[in-house]
């Protein structure tokens, strides 16, 4: 099986970020649900302990985090293209502000609003991660309300980049940077408690929001976890690239992990790295020999 598989599930914010993005391409992918909280024992065979959601496999190449995702698909189906009507770097930095300055106001507020509706687990879950102890559900729900003040100045700025009656953020066809900022919002909606009638008014914005859930997901087959394991034992990483650190060289055995310590260290041997990417060798007895790929920015690397 060498089409895409994404590890994900439903309600994941980021995950809704690449199904656009297959969506715009019109790619046909299969789907493989995940759990929302760990254990994880197939989907950590895979990618070496990364926990968080999503991860793209191609055969035996796993690609973690969304940036690094969007890149690759890029990369493998070029039209059409993530970058329209403005260059790449424009885009990427709307990304930035919308997964970092955007992206978790908006995630606190939802879930505090709904901390009776998430997973009995999901709180100590999320707390662990981060080496904290579980929080208590008044706590939950105050941090939210904090949270909720974050957004409405943020939203203004979404509203008048639409102000001159542009269909999309950075002109007339959607790209990387509405999907970065629409998946944000689009997780007001995700839980019984929606937040968007209570913060989106403006009309410009919520016909852009429609727009762009009407690109849809592009073709999506679910298929169980163990064929995906299967898949990548069945196949053999790709050829990598050449090497361009000087430092970091192949054969050297790292950890890489992301800097908030919202996942555990994947340890493996360096197979290449270049300004945006470092890949580890790996080998798991279920999922045999795989490359896991991990974006440069955001990341530590350390020695083994």
């Amino acid at each position: 099986m060498t089409e895409p598989i994404l590890h994900h599930y439903d309600i994941s914010p980021f995950s809704e970020k690449v199904r656009l993005i297959f969506g715009l391409k019109g790619i046909a992918w299969a789907s493989v649900i995940i759990p929302q909280i760990m254990p994880k024992p197939d989907y950590t065979a895979l990618t070496g302990g990364y926990r968080r959601t999503p991860s793209l496999q191609i055969g035996a190449d796993i690609y973690c985090d969304t940036r690094l995702i969007a890149e690759e698909l890029e990369r493998r189906y070029p039209l059409p293209t993530l970058f329209p009507g403005a260059a790449e770097g424009l885009h990427r930095a709307v990304e930035a502000w919308a997964e970092n300055v955007l992206f978790w106001p908006a995630a606190r507020a939802t879930v505090g609003v709904n901390a009776a509706h998430m997973l009995p687990d999901f709180h100590a879950d999320r707390a662990a991660m981060r080496g904290l102890p579980p929080p208590a559900p008044d706590k939950v729900r105050a941090a939210g309300l904090l949270a909720q003040a974050q957004l409405p100045p943020q939203i203004g700025w979404i509203a008048s980049m639409l102000a001159d009656g542009r269909h999309y953020l950075l002109g007339d066809r959607p790209g990387l940077a509405d999907f970065a900022v629409y998946h944000c919002l689009w997780f007001l909606d995700r839980l019984p408690h929606r937040l968007t009638p209570e913060l989106i008014a403006d009309r410009a914005m919520t016909a852009w929001m429609a727009r762009i859930a009407e690109i849809g997901q592009g073709e999506r087959e679910e298929i169980e976890a163990a064929e995906a394991i299967a898949a990548a034992h069945a196949s053999r990483p790709e050829t990598p690239p050449a090497s361009t650190d000087p430092e970091l060289k192949p054969g050297q055995r790292v950890t890489v992990s992301p800097e908030e310590r919202t996942s555990a260290a994947v340890e493996g041997e360096i197979v290449f790295v270049s300004p945006t990417c470092i890949a580890l060798r790996r080998t798991d007895e279920r999922a045999g020999t795989v490359h896991v790929h991990f974006p440069r920015l955001g990341y530590v690397v350390k020695a083994a």
